[in-house]
């Protein structure tokens, strides 16, 4: 019902300000109105006795006009008529109430009529009507009258204009109310109630709201989009089941795919060895060998069948690589044991290793010896990459980034950049980098599971490895690791 309570709260604030407006503008009309009512009063008062004031007093005598003024009192309580003379001195009797500077047009025989505050605080009209009773000496007849009535009445009209507004509000409010349940409150529910049945699913066209007004017509309108929306969501769940047995299939053709993809490359592995061993073990049943030739075949012999060994375990660290067992550990460490362990081969090589590390590299979580395992692929590929040799560099450093293929905030990582100066990799080379058997090296050098293998152990710490190709000045791998603790 906070609805309810904004449009009576806005309604109450137009009543009081339409009330408050005539009821203000009423109250000037008729504070004007009693005042001139007032002065009139007082100007046919004051003119009415001082015909006979006069006389009386150029006649008798100035005791006998005051005892008419005396008279007059007793029988007029709203009214105190008082004679004062303009020149009266402070302290005198007949000293004007009202200053003399507010009188000077009574002393050109002019009438005065002014409202002001006595002594006590009470407001009074001052009426001054001048009578000439005395030549050289200027007097008037001052009428007063309280204003208590006035206020008084302003008191009462305020009060009547107070009790007029509440009870309109409040009847107002009671019939609004009433009519806001009916008209309002009651669709308003029946639209909530169906919005969070939507919310559910239930797109059902029931809504009824009875009338012709606008929410009959907002109700028609939101059945007919439920039947809408019920249409396309069974349009979008067929589409979808069909969709979903499409990459099934997909799926299905890429493992075959994958498949046929990874038996070729076992083939080729291995057929290569296979036919050496066939070669050479002929050779030796054909007898015509010498001993020292018999003894040179059976070493190669040994030789291919060891290499077979190293394809099938490469292949089953492949196929069977466990979850890493993270441990918190210091990448400068990890870092300067493998390039410890390939500084010779490195040498042998004619390849110089440098390692840059930033100051106060914090420990990580990480298995130490699968991201040994993935630096050493790494740094041994770089070697392979330079023939004639050169310049290797690893650099560890943190930085701010996100994972390129995830919607998440920038943080902490760990970046280790491995840098060679070969020839680069070819562009048609780079989407296959993490194929598994996929190599560009001379049969016998290299199984092509080993970026395959890196990639999978990053991946498997929530990391990635990014290749920064640079054709005629070598290739950079750089492998990120989160740094946030576990």
């Amino acid at each position: 019902m906070k609805l309810f309570y904004k449009v009576y709260i806005f309604l109450i604030i137009i009543l009081i300000a339409v009330l408050g407006g005539t009821g203000y503008i009423n109250y000037k009309r008729e504070v004007s109105e009693f005042n001139n009512d007032m002065k009139n009063d007082a100007l046919l008062l004051g003119k009415a006795i001082s015909g006979p004031f006069e006389h009386v007093w150029k006649q008798s005598g100035m005791n006998t006009a005051l005892a008419l003024i005396r008279e007059a009192n007793k029988e007029e309580h709203q009214m105190k008529i008082r004679w004062v003379w303009f020149d009266s001195r402070p302290g005198e009797a007949h000293i004007p109430r009202a200053p003399l500077k507010m009188l000077r047009k009574a002393f050109r025989n002019e009438t005065v009529s002014l409202t002001m505050d006595d002594a006590t605080g009470e407001t009074f009209r001052f009426t001054y009507i001048p009578v000439r009773v005395e030549l050289n000496r200027p007097g008037a007849l001052e009428i007063s009258e309280s204003l208590r009535v006035l206020k008084q009445y302003t008191h009462d009209s305020v009060l009547h204009l107070f009790y007029t507004a509440a009870l309109l509000l409040l009847a107002f409010g009671g019939v609004l109310w009433h009519r806001f349940q009916i008209w309002i409150h009651q669709p308003l529910q029946q639209f909530i109630e169906k919005s969070v049945k939507i919310g559910e699913g239930d797109l059902s066209p029931d809504l009824v709201v009875k009338g012709s007004n606008e929410f009959s017509l907002l109700a028609a309108t939101l059945n007919t989009m439920c039947e809408k929306l019920d249409a396309s969501l069974k349009a979008i769940r067929i589409a979808h089941e069909k969709r979903i047995a499409a990459l099934e299939q997909l799926r299905h053709t890429e493992r075959l795919v994958n498949l046929g993809r990874l038996s070729a490359g076992v083939a080729h592995e291995l057929g290569t060895p296979l036919n050496i061993i066939s070669g050479r073990s002929k050779m030796i049943r054909a007898g015509d060998l010498e001993q020292i030739e018999i003894v040179d075949n059976a070493r190669i012999i040994g030789e291919q069948a060891d290499r077979m060994t190293q394809i099938i375990r490469g292949l089953l660290d492949f196929a069977r690589r466990k979850h890493p067992d993270r441990q918190l550990e210091d990448m400068g460490l990890v870092v300067r044991k493998v390039v410890e362990m390939l500084t010779s081969t490195a040498r042998r090589a004619k390849v110089s290793l440098a390692l840059v590390l930033e100051e106060d590299l914090p420990r990580i979580f990480i298995d130490f010896n699968q991201i040994q395992q993935v630096l050493t692929n790494l740094i041994m590929n770089g070697i392979q990459a330079m023939p004639d040799g050169g310049s290797l560099f690893l650099t560890l450093s943190t930085v701010n980034t996100h994972h390129p293929h995830k919607r998440s905030a920038n943080k902490k990582h760990l970046a280790v950049r491995v840098e060679d100066e070969g020839e680069g990799i070819a562009k048609e080379n780079i989407e296959h980098l993490f194929e598994p058997f996929f190599t560009t090296k001379d049969v016998g050098q290299g199984t092509g599971l080993g970026l395959s293998i890196a990639f999978g152990i990053v991946e498997e710490h929530e990391g990635w490895i990014h290749v920064d190709n640079r054709p005629d000045r070598g290739a950079c791998f750089t492998v990120f690791l989160p740094m946030e603790n576990e």
